[in-house]
């Protein structure tokens, strides 16, 4: 910004002594003025008196010009400096609703970012297509290519550290991730829990997604201030993402994996009927809620349309604990409600 101003002041000065000694309008003295600091030299105006030569002379040859080019170095040295800070994660972001994850899974870091980010850039939802940073100190030599195609830029800092999550802007994030450190050891969850709190202490509104090792510590991490709580699956960054993009889908997601209330069952019928009514007789017959079905050739098939026939052998249906039946039983329950 002083050179700036140097070169102001030069430029100004040599504007003036145009006008004093050659008796040049202020247009064509400014024009003169900046096609000789820039070398540009048209030569349709120039200096003709000894004074104005000299001044010309002193001016522009000896400081404009050197000047100028000073000014021109320092800000292509900015501009490489600020690229060579973005790469290897030490500059500070400025960004608005963002999506920020917080951690690097232990193993394989890299290939889970990479899948999660290019299933939420998959998705037709209005958060797919923004701007992701990772807060962790993984990548402190440089993010990788395939991950910077993806939109994503880092910031090579632990959360911890003090004015680690400032970096990343997590005061106008849309959604925070603090993914497990290691998501086999119970420990990662205790910072999980520090992470959390002390964004909920920063004044953070955004959407916080923590993981917990134990599903005792689920609890904690709600009472630390974190929106949705799920499980580290490792092999299924879908899960992660589809917590993203549908709040609360992971809590159904998760349902389908274990015993606790109700869980997935396989019901082996056969029938020849519009999928709409196969979910209608289901329902009125308290039998569960229909999430697809295998068809005769062996495929299964989600989300049918509702008119559709459909060949079943085999229903998907999430059921409740305490309303568990035998295939036979729901075949002629089905049979009985759709002959109806």
């Amino acid at each position: 910004m002083k050179l700036i101003a140097t070169l102001i002041l030069v430029l100004a000065l040599h504007t003036w002594t145009m006008i004093h000694f050659e008796g040049l309008s202020l247009n064509d003295s400014l024009w003169l003025t900046i096609t000789s600091a820039t070398t540009v030299g048209y030569g349709d105006l120039s200096a003709r008196t000894v004074e104005g030569r000299l001044a010309t002379f002193i001016l522009i040859y000896l400081a404009g010009i050197a000047i100028l080019a000073k000014c021109a170095a320092l800000y292509f040295e900015r501009r490489s400096e600020i690229r060579e800070r973005k790469y290897k994660g030490e500059w500070s972001w400025g960004m608005e609703n963002h999506v920020v994850f917080i951690n690097c899974p232990s193993e394989a870091g890299e290939e889970y970012y990479f899948q999660a980010i290019t299933q939420l850039r998959s998705s037709h939802l209005d958060i797919s297509s923004a701007p992701v940073i990772l807060l962790c100190n993984e990548f402190s030599d440089g993010l990788p290519e395939r991950l910077r195609k993806l939109d994503v830029v880092h910031s090579a800092r632990k959360a911890t550290d003090d004015n680690a999550l400032q970096t990343a802007s997590v005061l106008t994030a849309n959604t925070i991730v603090v993914l497990a450190r290691d998501c086999h050891d119970p420990e990662s969850d205790s910072l999980s829990f520090d992470i959390t709190s002390r964004l909920r202490e920063r004044g953070v509104k955004g959407r916080i997604i923590s993981e917990a090792v134990r599903d005792c510590n689920r609890d904690r991490l709600r009472k630390a201030g974190a929106s949705n709580v799920l499980r580290p699956i490792r092999s299924y960054p879908e899960l992660l993402i589809r917590t993203i993009v549908s709040p609360g889908s992971e809590q159904i997601v998760e349902d389908l994996f274990d015993s606790l209330g109700e869980e997935c069952v396989r019901y082996n019928v056969r029938f020849t009927v519009s999928w709409g009514d196969m979910i209608k007789a289901m329902v009125d017959e308290d039998i569960g809620t229909p999430l697809g079905y295998e068809n005769r050739k062996g495929e299964v098939i989600a989300s049918a349309h509702p008119e559709q026939e459909v060949n079943t052998v085999a229903v998907f249906v999430i059921v409740r604990d305490d309303n568990l039946q035998s295939d036979q039983q729901v075949q002629d329950k089905l049979e009985s409600r759709l002959a109806l």
